[in-house]
């Protein structure tokens, strides 16, 4: 049964914001954090559990082996006879891991890893940027197999 907003109050918002930031904090320090006793914020959140409100809680684990989330291919076509340059600025882009000058219709195809889809934009904007780069393609892996 899906709450309605009459039966979510200021309080519980603010506790609601305190686990979203921190699922593993105590009652007591939930408590502390708006004011309440650990016995009444217990009881509030067992409300918002029961209410749906509250679906779960996880841990958001990165392993320090594991690819980041988001991952692209690109393509990138360039104009500029200082090849070795432009891909020492590739390398030291964060999220580069991976330069390939192919033959074909582009000059080079990039492996991209990023936290984030924002993260991800961020560098495909400033490749694009570059006055040598002619033209981007982008292929966002959806998948990957192993």
């Amino acid at each position: 049964m899906a709450p309605t907003n009459r039966q979510i109050d200021d309080l519980d918002r603010a506790l609601l914001a305190l686990l979203a930031a921190d699922g593993r904090a105590t009652m007591a320090q939930l408590g502390r954090g708006v004011g309440l006793s650990r016995t009444a914020v217990l009881a509030r959140v067992q409300r918002l559990e029961r209410a749906g409100v509250i679906r779960g809680y996880r841990a958001d684990v990165v392993l320090p082996d594991e690819p980041r989330a988001h991952r692209a291919r690109v393509g990138i076509v360039i104009r500029t006879p200082d090849v070795a340059g432009y891909v020492r600025r590739l390398v030291a882009l964060d999220g580069v891991s991976e330069v390939e000058t192919v033959t074909g219709e582009y000059d080079l195809v990039v492996l991209l890893a990023a936290d984030s889809a924002e993260d991800l934009d961020t560098v495909l904007d400033r490749i694009s940027g570059w006055s040598e780069t002619v033209r981007t393609t982008t292929w966002v892996v959806l998948r990957r197999y192993r």
